[in-house]
């Protein structure tokens, strides 16, 4: 004998009820799996990943962490009934043997990969871009309908689960779908047809009901209240919570007052809690029906729960229950309009009458309404709207600032030609380029961050470069061009202000000058006389070629940041009307 078969307790993996496995009679079976990282971790016990050295393969040890006598039983029995359960969406559970070294029960199962369907769910609500490829409504579907049937053979076989909820999903890396944790599952006499639970007597319901056992949010009512007689129907209950998740993204009840909103019950209806997501009728129906309170208004079993939602899938639609909801949904719509036209009711309007369209794309009357509210304007500006055009009008303005630097650049060049020509007064040679360069650091700054107080400076800016130019060059002669230039540049952009404020301070810019010479306050730049028209520029001496020169250069440029200001704005033009009449394109083919 051993010194390990010598102080050793008791085997329980043979002490207790039923035949034990022949890993048991090993003498040291143990040595068998060689463990390996921990998995995870329980209230009960824990999971690790080992290697089969006998097979060569890899497998995963739950081993329970004490060995109170309630404990190993209900650890034994979790085995024992997970064992017996052979089935594509149980884990196999391959030996079960005492671990003369670390003296604890192990349970040796098929180590299964994957995520849950928790996870997967809480990844989907974030909007995880990944989650969203990877798992759509439709696979998630059918990975329900196949968890539904694993739990229907656990039914026939006399096991009640008790726990199903998206933690105790497992989702494959290859499309194998796992029920796991079968640690709470109760066996029920009378639903025992075959003889593969017989020597599993049925759970003491005494015993059983003096904790509430499941998960807040999951469980059924009557498991809440401890009901001696919890049967399948407690499994239905989770599997339409279940259900309710996967189609809104958010659990049926609240897990902090799960026990309390399912004694009191909720609205089921995925489509109210997420209306976005486009939840059809017919699972609606389906996850009201599975977790009604009263369990004898649940649906009856886990496979006719599957086979609803295979319906579904299938693309069995309840086209009845679809014209009623149409035409509620129509009413809706009508009801919104005769509330007023404000975008609220108009917002509320749309919505329903697509509603009413996609549950019923037959009728006419749903499809004509739609037509209608996406082609008539609403009085009230919708919030949304207003913000949008302000974002184009921000982007405009930053267009509005790259614009205003080139020209600005171009502006510099003329003041080395004038000089050149003859004009040396110092005042306006320095004064001129630090215009300018104001205008090139206010206008970088528009470009960059859209700046209206930086777009309204610029224009100021502007403008007492405009009355520079009419009190040195004559107020008819540069300054009207620079002018209209000006405040062309800044009255297509309708945030800048009214356009009659714009052309009295740009016309006050360029005749400003002119008025001060009439009423004598600076010399006269302008006269008539006979049939002559002088213009006095600020130089002592102009050079012919030179001014000429720079005169053809002024009207090039002016011509150039005309044609330029009209391109840009053809273009955006022709870019929003693309998209407007792209979208009316489309609409024809919707109500076509």
């Amino acid at each position: 004998m051993t010194r390990d078969e010598e102080t050793a307790p008791s085997n329980p993996a043979e002490s207790t009820e039923g035949p034990a496995s022949a890993s048991s009679r090993h003498e040291s079976p143990h040595l068998r799996y060689e463990l390996g990282e921990l998995i995870g971790r329980g209230g009960m016990g824990e999971v690790v990943a080992a290697t089969d050295q006998q097979i060569g393969r890899t497998v995963a040890v739950k081993r329970i962490r004490s060995n109170d006598p309630a404990a190993v039983t209900r650890f034994l029995r979790e085995a024992r009934v997970q064992g017996r359960l052979e089935h594509p969406a149980i884990v196999p559970v391959h030996e079960l043997y005492w671990n003369t070294d670390s003296r604890q029960l192990c349970l040796v199962m098929k180590r299964v990969t994957g995520i849950t369907l928790a996870s997967v769910l809480s990844q989907l609500a974030n909007g995880d871009p990944e989650m969203t490829r990877r798992f759509s409504r439709q696979q998630l579907l059918r990975a329900f309908v196949d968890v539904c049937l694993a739990i229907e053979f656990a039914h026939t076989r006399g096991v009640v689960h008790r726990d199903v909820k998206p933690g105790n999903i497992m989702l494959g890396d290859f499309g194998e779908v796992y029920v796991l944790d079968w640690g709470i599952a109760r066996i029920v006499g009378d639903l025992s047809g075959s003889a593969e639970m017989s020597d599993l007597a049925p759970v003491d319901a005494s015993a059983d009901t003096t904790v509430t056992r499941g998960t807040p949010g999951y469980m059924s009512p009557e498991q809440i209240r401890g009901d001696a007689t919890v049967d399948q129907r407690a499994d239905v209950y989770s599997l339409g919570a279940t259900l309710f998740h996967i189609l809104s993204l958010e659990p049926l009840h609240p897990h902090e007052a799960g026990l309390d909103a399912a004694l009191t019950g909720t609205d089921a209806r995925p489509s109210q809690r997420a209306p976005d997501r486009g939840i059809p009728p017919e699972l609606d129906a389906v996850c009201v029906e599975a977790t009604a309170l009263d369990r004898a208004d649940r649906i009856g079993s886990a496979r006719e729960l599957a086979a609803r939602v295979e319906r579904y899938l299938d693309g069995d639609r309840d086209l009845a229950t679809r014209a009623k909801l149409a035409q509620a949904a129509l009413e809706d719509a009508h009801a919104a309009l005769a509330r007023g036209n404000g975008a609220a009711d108009r917002r509320a309007a749309i919505r329903a009458a697509a509603r009413a369209l996609a549950l019923d794309p037959s009728s006419r009357e749903p499809a004509e309404l739609v037509g209608r509210l996406m082609i008539e304007p609403p009085v009230e500006m919708p919030d949304e709207v207003e913000r949008e055009l302000e974002a184009i009008d921000q982007k405009d303005l930053k267009v509005q600032g790259q614009l205003g630097t080139f020209s600005m650049l171009a502006y510099l060049l003329f003041f080395p030609l004038m000089y050149a020509a003859g004009f040396r007064h110092l005042w306006y040679l320095i004064a001129g380029p630090a215009l300018v360069a104001g205008v090139i650091v206010g206008s970088r700054h528009v470009a960059k961050t859209g700046s209206l107080r930086a777009a309204y400076a610029c224009f100021v800016i502007n403008l007492v470069l405009v009355a520079l130019f009419a009190r040195i060059a004559t107020p008819f002669l540069v300054a009207p061009g620079l002018a209209a230039m000006t405040v062309m540049v800044y009255a297509t952009h309708v945030p800048m202000g009214r356009a009659w404020v714009l052309f009295t301070a740009t016309l006050a810019a360029v005749l400003g000058p002119w008025i001060a010479e009439i009423a004598g306050v600076i010399s006269t730049t302008t006269s008539i006389t006979g049939g002559s028209f002088q213009l006095q520029a600020a130089a002592d001496s102009l050079a012919p070629t030179l001014t000429l020169i720079s005169l053809g250069l002024f009207v090039a440029g002016l011509l150039g940041m005309a044609t330029m200001l009209a391109r840009t704005l053809s273009l955006s033009r022709r870019e929003t009307q693309r998209t407007l009449q792209l979208q009316a394109w489309q609409l024809r083919q919707l109500m076509a």
